[in-house]
């Protein structure tokens, strides 16, 4: 039994790229339960064999353990970046008269929608000159995607002018109106598997992914962000998530030289020194806190991660949250380099220390906090922690 669980796993990370741990084997027994009715891996091993079921069967467990949580505008800073008026110049230079987004992996089609909601404000009171294909490898998810109706807590950061403009009432739920719906085109496509760009169409001006390469190995996610960047146009602009980022390869995701340097180290201060992870100290310690410092142990900590110097990481990590305990970003990574030398109850511990501190993590660190995205982070550490 448990050797048909192993070759489910294995089947499930080749068609998706998702790793299942056997950690995490009674959630796949449950998932393939609600997949096949009596439940039974080699059962669903030999229907996946089928010719003709095994396409339909391996979609629907897939759809049970891809993770679909969503809302609008979430990481709004981070959307309020895109230079719509710029893209639609480049598009123009490239000979089209239409901006050309892909947002993949979209899960349940709120961040599609918000593409549009955006697209349509940049450009009022024409019509957007853009057009979304959203994509994602569930075909659970696509259907509630055309179907375009939210409840309450997916549009809880929407402006009750913005919902009354683009959205329906009906009942408790609110329907996606025309003037969004006409913007996306929804259709399925394997990040892991598909090609890219999507058979059928040419490059895009922007690519937004986000949160997706953080359920992926390293070496498929840089194999999918390989596949993302082939399918933009030149000049384009790819979007990844801010956790993807800190799970992904730092010579290519992280642009450490997009960090300045301040103009004069803050002054340090005292402050009290917490039991940091992995480090015996007495409760009455202090140490001098010195933040410019302590970033730059943490990048490097990030570069020798990346590099494939996981124990190196660890150590500088570990310096990180010595003179820092409340940095929840060096503990997700200090988590991340765990992994990397497979001790995944210490990758535990620094995972669950992110999530008590990574509201901790102030202004100190201004110039890291610009690029992520801490809720984001903590969605990360979560599922890190399932995975384990």
């Amino acid at each position: 039994m448990n050797e048909a669980l192993n070759l489910v796993a294995e089947l499930v990370l080749r068609e998706s790229g998702i790793r299942v741990q056997s950690a995490q084997h009674p959630a796949l027994r449950s998932a393939i339960a609600r997949a096949l009715p009596n439940g039974d891996p080699a059962a669903f091993l030999d229907i996946a064999a089928n010719p003709v079921e095994g396409a339909r069967a391996i979609a629907t467990l897939i759809d049970e353990v891809t993770i679909k949580e969503t809302f609008f505008y979430r990481d709004r800073q981070q959307l309020d970046t895109i230079p719509w008026r710029t893209l639609h110049e480049r598009a123009q230079a490239a000979g089209s008269q239409e901006i050309r987004i892909w947002c993949a992996a979209c899960a349940t089609g709120e961040e599609a929608y918000t593409l549009a909601l955006l697209a349509c404000e940049a450009f009022a009171p024409a019509a957007p000159p853009v057009r979304i294909l959203a994509t994602d490898i569930s075909s659970a998810a696509l259907a509630a995607s055309h179907a375009g109706r939210y409840r309450e807590r997916s549009l809880r950061t929407v402006a009750p002018s913005l919902r009354d403009q683009y959205f329906e009432q009906d009942g408790d739920q609110l329907v996606v109106g025309e003037r969004l719906r006409s913007t996306v085109t929804f259709a399925q496509h394997n990040l892991v598997t598909g090609s890219m760009p999507p058979l059928g169409e040419t490059t895009f001006d922007l690519i937004i992914c986000r949160n997706v390469l953080i359920y992926f190995d390293g070496e498929t996610a840089d194999r999918v962000t390989d596949g993302l960047r082939s399918a933009l146009r030149p000049e384009g602009m790819l979007i990844l998530g801010s956790a993807d980022v800190l799970c992904g390869t730092a010579r290519r995701l992280v642009k450490l030289e997009s960090i300045p340097p301040r103009r004069q180290p803050a002054p340090p201060s005292q402050v009290p020194l917490r039991k940091p992870l992995g480090v015996a100290a007495a409760a009455t310690s202090s140490v001098s806190f010195d933040p410019f410092a302590v970033e730059t142990r943490f990048l490097q900590g990030i570069a020798e991660l990346e590099s494939g110097e996981a124990l190196a990481a660890a150590e500088s990590l570990r310096h990180v949250l010595y003179l820092d305990p409340t940095f929840g970003l060096a503990a997700f990574a200090l988590g991340r380099a765990h992994e990397a030398t497979g001790d995944a109850s210490a990758a535990r511990r620094a995972y669950q220390q992110a999530l008590r501190t990574i509201d901790m993590t102030d202004d100190r660190h201004e110039h890291l906090l610009e690029q992520v995205d801490l809720v984001d982070v903590a969605t990360a550490c979560r599922a890190r922690l399932a995975t384990l």
